[in-house]
């Protein structure tokens, strides 16, 4: 009986998957218009948008057929924050002090 209700869900946690990727994509893009555009990333709310796509792959973890979508989405999210961390980091050797 446990298996027909997992089923039954089993088409919203594909939709949080596909939402959560999709997210992360236009989190890259974002991103990249940032960096071209020489805005500061702090300034506005990317951080925000990082955190409300975050849930939507980690609920699409919890069901086999969208465990990629996933592991997708929150891989892209990691591979953001760790490019920001390494961004700042190489920003502030080279200028220390404001």
């Amino acid at each position: 009986m446990e298996l027909v209700t997992l089923k039954r869900f089993e088409k919203g946690f594909v939709t949080a998957g596909w939402i959560g990727m999709i997210g992360g994509l236009c989190l890259l893009l974002l991103l990249n218009i940032l960096i071209l555009t020489n805005i500061d990333v702090t300034d506005n709310n990317f951080y925000l948008f990082v955190y409300l796509t975050a849930p939507f792959n980690v609920i699409a973890i919890c069901s086999k057929k969208s465990r990629s979508l996933g592991i997708w989405g929150l891989s892209i999210l990691l591979f953001i924050m760790i490019f920001t961390v390494i961004i700042f980091f190489l920003g502030w050797m080279v200028i220390p002090f404001p």
